[in-house]
Order: C-alpha cells, then structure tokens, then sequence
C-alpha cells in the first residue's frame, strides 16, 4: 500500500492511497462474509451459501459495493499506525477503482494547525480597582431589605414605599385607545431609583381602581397612556436586627448593624476583587488571542457551538430548544464566539506543553477535603468524583494556567470613579455558591 500526505492548508490535510489488488484481498474476504450472512441462492439456507459460489455469482459487484468500507478500513489503519488524530471524521474525496488491478481513494481530514506560539509573558493589561464608598453599602443594605420586604395591600400610595399593579393601554393622538397595544398586570415600585421623576409625579397618590392618562417617554418621543390601578401595596422593609442578619447569613454571627455593615463590606470587596481579577483573566486572553492569529478548524468551532445550543437547551426543564428557536441563525450570530473560543483553546494548550504546566491527584486533595465538608459528601465520594472526573483535573490545569500569565503579565491599576461603580453594582445577595463538580459536568 502506498500513501501519500497533501498539505491542504494550516487545519486541512489530504491523504491519498493507492492499493494493488492484491492488497485488498482480506478486505474483500470481509465484504463477501458480510454478505453470506444474507445471501440466498436456490438450493441453500440462507446464510449457508459456499463463499466461492458468491463469487462466482456476484463477485464484482460485492467487491465495488464494498469499496466505500474497504476505505475506510485502509483509512483507519493508516491513522493508527502513523499516530495521525484527526479533527472529526474524514470525508472521502475520490475514488477510482480498476477492478483486478488497483484502488485509489482520497480522504480529507482536519487537524490541529501547528503554529509559532506569540509573546505570552509580559503581556500588558488593565486591571479596574473598585472602591467601595458609602452610598455603595448603603444601596447594598437596602437592596438586602427591599429583597426580603414584605407587603401589605391598602388602598391608595400615600408616599414612596409602595408598589402598584397596572393596566397599561396605550392611547393614539385622538385620545382613543390603540388596539393590541395593552399590558396587563404591570407593577412598578415608586422607590426604584430606575423610575424618572416625572414618570414617579405621575404615578404619584394613585388609589386603587383609579383611573389616569399619563405620557411616557419611549427615546425622543413620549406617548399617551390610559392607566388602571388594580392594586397597591405598601412595601413593608424588615428592620436590621438580629433575627434580620440570621435570616441573610444564615448563622448568628452579626449581632448588630455595626457589625453587618462591616459584613456588607467585606463580602462587596471580595465580590469586586473577583471582578477584577477576572477582567484582567479575561484581558490577558484577549491580547493573546490578538497576537496569535492562527486559523481555526471547522470541526472545534462546530463543537463549541454544540455547545452552546446544550446550553440553551439545559435552560428548559424538559431539555428541550424553545419552540421558536432559530438553529441556522442562533449557530450563525454565535459563530464569532465560537471561533474565539477554539482559538483561546489552541492557544492555551501550547502554553501548558511550552511551560509543561501539570496537575498531580496530590493537588486535588485540598479541593476535596474542602468541598466534602462543605456539601457535606464523604470524602472518598466526593475523591471518586472528582478523581474519575477529567473535566476537575483539566479546571484545575486552567487556573494553574491563569495565574502563572497573571504573575508574568504587566498589569495596570485603574480606578473607577464613584458613578461607574454604582453603574456596574453587583450585589452580594445575587451571589450564588457553584455545586460541586459531578460527572454530568462536561468539558468544553
């Protein structure tokens, strides 16, 4: 047998065969087997017909209906036995087959571009420091409140702490109401800082069952609103005391407002310090990505974007894509995205062999001791999880990753100024702790 490797481009190869008869003698013996097991021929049970009658009978045309399984059995011993890892599977290209004499097929496959990997160390990055002022815990507490409020139904909104329930109907210039355009059910919370004050003096004092016409301001335009009030409830904030500070903490740790303050802050600095340090992680991939412009294979990207349809439909309890999901465009606007991603990958896999960066069981240890006390799962559960678990090794390996660029990369402070910080507040109720790594978990 004799082969011969075609360059196509960077992620594409070419391998043609070309193969004596000779050759594919125990090729065809396979195929003439297969179709023993099927055959029948008067004055044989099926599957008992001698094979040197089958050949006689219909040799040609099983030897050139199996030429396609002959290929890719040549195919799958030749990437055995040169240690060649495609992308995907390989498609067949051409074939020409001279019948007693010769076969010759092409296949074509994606592979990994080899590339010269870019500067990686030193790298020069921003890095946003997040001060947290006054008015930034103070938000924080009242968030806290507002989100364990309670509510009492009364009959008008005498002041700001109120939420009111609405008919909205919108009105065209004649006064007369538009048809289709009502929402029903609407609440608005007269103390949402996201409300403008003339939306707010419009709403103001309203009863229940009353009826208004208000403008609303859509960009530039403002448009005519006929306005029922269905209900409104009188927003009942719980006081910060101890029984407060138990139910958000879940423990009796803070026993005053000095020292859930105190609480507020530490928590708001540790979330924006993980903000932060994720934004240089994510700089530091950025510039790496920029200066390493290698092609990507199709075969990855089309992986990712798998992916990212699982993700959609992982949203859905049943598992299942919404009704009216658009595949083709959904795969077409992520596209970029994924293109990116598999680029990172590449990227990243070159570093970890340059640096070889590596993960030992020893050093997963610690990872288990902790997360089996702190999902309460015995420890050597919790060990056969995450040991048996590739994707815990390979998270592992990425963070090990990250922090050896973030340690050689040239990182550059900067302050955000007090209103782009209440812009970007990230709240520490909305924190949510991560489950423990599980086998279902799957390695993009």
């Amino acid at each position: 047998m004799e082969f011969k490797i075609n360059t196509v481009d960077q992620c594409n190869q070419e391998v043609e065969f070309e193969i004596p008869y000779a050759d594919l003698a125990t090729h065809f013996e396979k195929a003439f087997s297969k179709f023993q097991k099927k055959a029948t021929v008067p004055g044989f049970r099926k599957g008992k017909v001698p094979i040197s009658m089958l050949k006689r009978l219909y040799g040609d045309d099983i030897e050139k209906g199996s030429l396609e399984d002959v290929a890719n059995d040549i195919f799958r011993d030749y990437l055995k036995e040169n240690n060649v890892q495609p992308l995907g599977e390989g498609s067949l290209i051409d074939m020409d087959y001279e019948p007693k004499i010769q076969l010759k097929f092409k296949v074509k496959y994606e592979i990994r571009p080899e590339f010269e990997l870019g500067e990686y160390k030193g790298i020069e990055v921003t890095k946003t420091i997040y001060p947290v002022n006054e008015k930034l815990i103070d938000d924080e507490v009242k968030y806290m409140q507002a989100k364990n409020s309670t509510y009492e139904e009364v009959d008008k909104a005498d002041g700001d702490e109120f939420v009111l329930t609405l008919n909205i109907q919108k009105l065209d210039d004649a006064g007369l109401p538009v048809i289709g355009e009502v929402d029903k059910g609407v609440k608005f919370y007269l103390n949402d800082n996201q409300l403008s004050e003339e939306l707010k003096t419009q709403l103001s004092g309203f009863a229940k069952d009353e009826e208004r016409v208000i403008n609303i301001a859509h960009e530039k335009h403002s448009h005519k609103y006929k306005v029922n009030c269905t209900k409104v409830e009188k927003v009942i904030q719980p006081e910060l005391n101890e029984e407060f500070f138990k139910k958000i903490y879940h423990n009796d740790d803070v026993k005053d407002v000095e020292a859930f303050r105190a609480r507020v802050v530490q928590d708001l600095e540790n979330i924006y310090k993980n903000v932060a340090d994720q934004e240089v992680r994510n700089n530091i991939v950025n510039e790496l990505i920029k200066v390493n412009d290698i092609p990507v294979p199709d075969t990855l990207v089309e992986g990712i974007l798998d992916s990212y349809v699982d993700e959609v439909k992982n949203k859905n309890p049943k598992r299942e894509l919404p009704h009216d999901f658009n595949m083709d465009e959904f795969r077409k606007t992520r596209r970029v995205d994924a293109v990116l991603q598999v680029k990172w990958y590449l990227v990243r896999d070159k570093i970890i062999e340059a640096e070889k960066i590596e993960v030992s069981d020893a050093e997963l240890e610690p990872i288990i001791e902790a997360d089996s006390k702190k999902y309460n799962i015995p420890i050597e559960k919790m060990r056969n999880i995450y040991v048996n678990n590739p994707d815990v090794k390979y998270r592992l390996l990425d963070d090990k990753l990250m922090d050896f660029l973030v340690a050689n990369a040239k990182i550059k402070e900067v302050e955000k100024t007090e209103e782009n910080v209440q812009d970007e507040t990230i709240s520490v109720e909305d924190e949510k702790e991560p489950e423990p790594e599980t086998k279902k978990n799957k390695k993009k």
